[in-house]
C-alpha cells in the first residue's frame, strides 16, 4: 500500500473520529442549544443574476460554467476526496468537515462520484465585451444586475442541529434556469471581430457604432487592468480636426494657407509633425496631410465661441447615459474663458491643450458626420431616438469626401479597404513622459462603407508610434472581416 494511501486512511480515521466526537459533543454538552424551529441547513450553490443578450438575442453573460462539489461529513464522502482534490485541499476540507456540516468546493472537472454530489454552477462573468459588461470593471452588470434565480441544497437537521443520517440533501432550483434579462445593442459577431483585431494593441481601445444611430455594436478595452479605456478620456490630437472642419464649413470659412512647417502665435511656435513644410494648403489637403499649421490658423480665424458651440453640439464635455441610469462623461472641453487665450485656441485647433475625449464618444462624432449630420450620443439601448441636427447634409458630404481623401491620398492609407473607407489619423501628445520621451496616444477614426455608411469605428492605442502605423491596420482588419460576415 502506498504512503499516500496510508496517510489518507489515517487522515480519514482521524477526521471520522473527530466528527463522531463532534456529534457526541452536540448530543451531550449542556451549553450547546439549537432553536427547536431550526430544522434545516442550506448550502447555496449559485446565484443567477440578470441575463444580458446582444441585439440578436445571444447571451453575453452567464455563459461560463463551473463545477461545484458538495461534500457531506461522513466516512463515505471522505473516501472519495482523492478523486477531486490534492493532499493540501483534502486536509483543509477534512478540517472543515470536522465541524459537522457539509462543505462546498469548486472543482475543475466532473468525475463519477457516488457520495460526493457535483453540480453545474453558472459563472456570471461576460465572455465578450468584458470591460464594458463586468461588475469588476464597473460595467453594465453593476447598473442592471439583480438576483433572478438561485440554486441550493437543503439538508434536514434535528433540534440539536445534527444532520440526519442518510439525508443526501434536497436540491432547490429557484428560477436558476431563467432566461429573463435585457437586450442591448452589442452585436456578438462584430464584438468578436473587434476583439480579435485589437490583439495587436497592448493598451488602448476599439469602438464600433451603428453609424445611423450611434448604437454601440462593439467595445474593446485593451490592458492588463480593470480600466475601461473605451470610455476613458485621452488627448485626441488630429482627429479633432474633423470637428474644426465642420465648424469652418458651417460658418463659410475655407481658406488657403501656406504651411512653412511652423506658425507663431504670440510667443509660442507650433510645428507640423516632423517639421514638415506642406506649402499651399486648402482644407482638403490640410486634412489629408494633417497639417497642424493650417488648423491653428483656421481655429484663430473661427474664434473660441464658434468652436465651443460646435463642440458642444457634438457632445464634447457633456454627460450622457450609456444605459438607463449609467451616466458617463464625454471627456473635457475648454471653457470660453480659456479659449480667449490665442495659445489655448491654437492648441484646440489641432486637438491638443486641455481638450480630452473618450474613444467611445469620438466614435459618435464620426457617426454624425457619416450619417448626414444627425448627432446621437452613443448608447447600449436598442432604441436611440434623441437626435440633434448638428451640421447640414451638405457639410457632412464635404467632410466625408475629405475623409476618403485622407485614406486614398493622405496619412490614412493603411486603413484603405477596396477604396471604400474614410477616416482620419492622429498622433496625440499625452503630456506624460517615459525615459525622457513623451508618450503618444495614436488614433484612427473612420467609417465604412463610404457610399452607404453603416459603421463608425475608432481605434486608439496608448504609447503608440503613429495613427497610421498602430491604428489604421486594425480599422482595416475590422471592416474586412465585417465585410465577410
Amino acid at each position: 500500500m502506498s504512503k499516500r494511501l496510508i496517510a489518507l486512511c489515517s487522515l480519514f480515521v482521524f477526521v471520522f473520529v473527530g466528527i463522531i466526537g463532534r456529534f457526541a459533543y452536540i448530543s451531550f454538552a449542556k451549553t450547546y442549544q439549537v432553536d427547536e424551529s431550526y430544522n434545516s441547513y442550506t448550502l447555496n450553490i449559485g446565484t443567477l443574476n440578470t441575463n444580458i443578450y446582444d441585439r440578436l438575442g445571444r447571451k453575453i453573460n452567464n455563459n461560463s460554467k463551473q463545477y461545484v462539489a458538495v461534500i457531506r461529513p461522513n466516512e463515505k464522502a471522505l473516501s472519495e476526496l482523492d478523486k477531486l482534490f490534492d493532499d493540501n485541499e483534502i486536509r483543509e476540507i477534512t478540517t472543515e468537515l470536522s465541524k459537522g456540516y457539509p462543505v462546498i468546493r469548486n472543482v475543475d472537472r466532473k468525475v463519477k462520484t457516488q457520495y460526493i454530489q457535483i453540480f453545474e454552477k453558472i459563472d456570471s462573468d461576460c465572455d465578450v465585451a468584458y470591460h464594458l459588461m463586468s461588475k469588476q470593471t464597473g460595467g453594465l452588470e453593476s447598473h442592471v444586475s439583480e438576483e433572478i434565480g438561485n440554486l441550493s441544497v437543503n439538508f434536514t437537521v434535528d433540534a440539536m442541529g445534527r444532520l440526519l443520517a442518510g439525508d443526501e440533501g434536497s436540491v432547490i432550483n429557484n428560477n436558476y434556469d431563467s432566461t429573463d434579462g435585457i437586450i442591448i445593442s452589442i452585436d456578438r459577431d462584430i464584438q468578436l471581430i473587434a476583439e480579435e483585431a485589437a490583439n495587436s494593441i497592448n493598451k488602448g481601445a476599439v469602438v464600433v457604432l451603428d453609424a445611423e444611430s450611434s448604437r454601440i455594436l462593439a467595445s474593446v478595452s485593451k490592458g492588463d487592468d480593470y480600466l475601461n479605456r473605451a470610455i476613458s478620456p485621452y488627448a485626441v490630437g488630429s482627429v479633432f480636426k474633423l470637428v474644426v472642419c465642420a465648424c469652418a464649413i458651417e460658418n463659410g470659412v475655407n481658406p488657403f494657407y501656406n504651411c512653412t512647417s511652423s506658425i507663431k502665435v504670440n510667443d509660442t511656435t507650433f510645428n507640423c509633425q516632423n517639421n514638415h513644410s506642406h506649402g499651399i494648403q486648402d482644407m482638403k489637403k490640410a486634412l489629408a496631410n494633417s497639417c497642424n499649421c493650417y488648423f491653428v490658423n483656421l481655429a484663430l480665424m473661427l474664434g473660441g465661441e464658434k468652436l465651443l458651440k460646435t463642440a458642444r453640439e457634438f457632445g464634447f464635455g457633456n454627460e450622457f447615459s450609456l444605459y438607463k441610469n449609467w451616466n458617463i462623461s464625454a471627456g473635457f472641453f475648454p471653457t470660453l474663458e480659456t479659449l480667449k487665450s490665442k495659445g489655448q485656441l491654437a492648441l484646440v485647433g489641432f486637438g491638443q491643450g486641455q481638450l480630452t475625449d473618450s474613444p467611445l464618444h469620438f466614435a459618435s462624432v464620426v457617426a454624425c458626420i457619416a450619417n448626414g449630420g444627425n448627432y446621437y450620443y452613443p448608447t447600449l439601448e436598442i432604441n436611440n431616438t434623441e437626435e440633434n441636427r448638428v451640421i447640414s447634409e451638405k457639410t457632412s458630404n464635404v467632410i466625408k469626401s475629405y475623409m476618403k481623401y485622407v485614406v486614398t491620398n493622405g496619412t490614412g492609407s493603411s486603413a484603405n479597404y477596396n477604396d471604400d473607407t474614410a477616416g482620419k489619423t492622429a498622433t496625440a501628445q499625452s503630456g506624460k513622459y517615459s525615459n525622457g520621451s513623451e508618450i503618444l496616444n495614436t488614433w484612427f477614426a473612420g467609417f465604412y462603407p463610404y457610399d452607404n455608411p453603416q459603421f463608425a469605428i475608432v481605434v486608439m492605442c496608448e504609447n503608440g508610434t503613429s495613427g497610421s502605423q498602430d491604428c489604421g491596420p486594425v480599422f482595416r482588419t475590422i471592416v474586412e472581416n465585417i465585410d465577410k460576415m
